[in-house]
C-alpha cells in the first residue's frame, strides 16, 4: 500500500523538476543560508530545526534526520538540499530516483569550510552574486573576531539524564565556537564529545562553562545547577558567576550564521580582552 501511494508522488516529482527553483530546505544552518541569499521565494518545504522570518509560513516536514520521502515528494520540490544529518539515506535515494536533486552540504567546523557551502549553494540556487556578497561579510565577521581575544579557556557540557555529562573535545562545533569566539578549549585531547567525570573537569579549571539555553533551563537556575554538581562550584567559572546559556540552534548542523552570530556575543561578553 505505502508503494502504491508513492509511486504517483514519484512520478509526479519526475516531471517537475527543472531549475531549482523549488527548494527543500533541511537544517537550520542551511535554511538561514538560503534565507542570506534571497532565495527565500525559492522555498517551499523546510525542516522542523529552521526558523523562518516573521511572515514566512512554510510546510515542515519534521525533524531533519527523519524525514519521510512522502512527506519531501509532497512539496513537489526539484531540489532537496541539506545538512549532512540529513536523513535517512533510503529516504533520499527515493526522492533522487523520482528525479529530484538531492545534495548534502557537508559540516562545516571552520570558516573556510562555511564559505565553501556558501559558494555551493549560491551555485545551486544561481545566487552567485548574493553568496559573493555573504561571502565577504562572513569573512569579515571572523576577521573581527580575531581582534582582541583573550583566550580564556572555555568548556562546552552537554547535559543528559541523572549525572550524565558529556564535554565538547575536538572536532566538535561547540570547540569551533569557543574558538570562534576568542576562548581556548581545555578538552581537545578528547574528540567529539565524551562522558567526564566532575572531578576531570575540575582539574581543567575552566573560566567559562558554556552550556545549552534549554538544557540550563530544564535545570532550573544556575544555583539548581550548582546543586546538582557541587564539585562545579570549584571552577573559576562558578567562582567567576561565568555558566552561561548559548544558543542551542548555533550547534545544529554545523558552523552557520547563527554560529557566527553567537561567537559574536560570547565575544563581546566573555572572550575579548578590557
Amino acid at each position: 500500500m505505502k508503494a502504491l501511494l508513492l509511486a504517483p508522488l514519484l512520478l509526479l516529482a519526475g516531471t517537475a523538476a527543472a531549475d531549482s527553483e523549488r527548494v527543500l530546505s533541511a537544517g537550520s544552518s542551511v535554511t538561514e543560508l538560503i534565507l542570506a541569499l534571497n532565495a527565500k521565494d525559492q522555498l517551499v518545504a523546510t525542516d522542523s530545526t529552521s526558523v523562518l522570518p516573521e511572515g514566512l509560513t512554510l510546510p515542515r516536514l519534521g525533524y531533519h534526520r527523519q524525514l519521510s520521502a512522502e512527506g519531501m515528494l509532497s512539496a513537489e520540490p526539484d531540489l532537496v538540499v541539506g545538512s549532512a544529518e540529513m536523513g535517512p539515506d533510503d529516504a533520499l535515494a527515493l526522492v533522487t530516483r523520482a528525479g529530484v536533486t538531492v545534495e548534502k552540504l557537508p559540516e562545516a567546523l571552520t570558516v573556510e569550510a562555511l564559505q565553501h557551502n556558501i559558494t555551493r549553494l549560491g551555485e545551486l540556487l544561481d545566487r552567485q552574486a548574493d553568496a559573493g556578497a555573504l561571502h565577504q561579510q562572513v569573512q569579515q565577521q571572523a576577521e573581527a573576531l580575531k581582534q582582541g581575544a583573550n583566550g580564556k579557556s572555555a568548556v562546552f557540557l552537554l547535559l543528559g539524564d541523572g549525572n550524565n555529562i558529556q564535554v565538547a573535545g575536538r572536532n566538535s562545533l561547540a570547540d569551533s565556537l569557543i574558538t570562534l569566539a576568542g576562548g581556548s578549549n581545555p578538552a581537545t585531547d578528547l574528540d567529539g564529545y565524551k562522558p567526564i567525570a566532575i572531578e576531570a573537569l575540575v582539574t581543567m579549571q575552566p573560566e567559562v562553562i558554556l552550556v545549552s539555553r534549554r538544557h540550563l533551563d530544564q535545570q532550573g537556575t544556575t544555583a539548581e545547577l550548582l546543586r546538582r554538581f557541587p564539585l562545579l562550584a570549584q571552577t573559576p567559572a562558578a567562582k567567576q558567576n561565568a555558566i552561561v546559556a548559548i544558543n542551542g540552534r548555533a550547534l545544529i548542523g554545523g558552523l552557520g550564521l547563527s554560529t557566527l552570530s553567537e561567537a559574536e556575543r560570547l565575544h563581546r561578553e566573555w572572550f575579548a580582552k578590557p
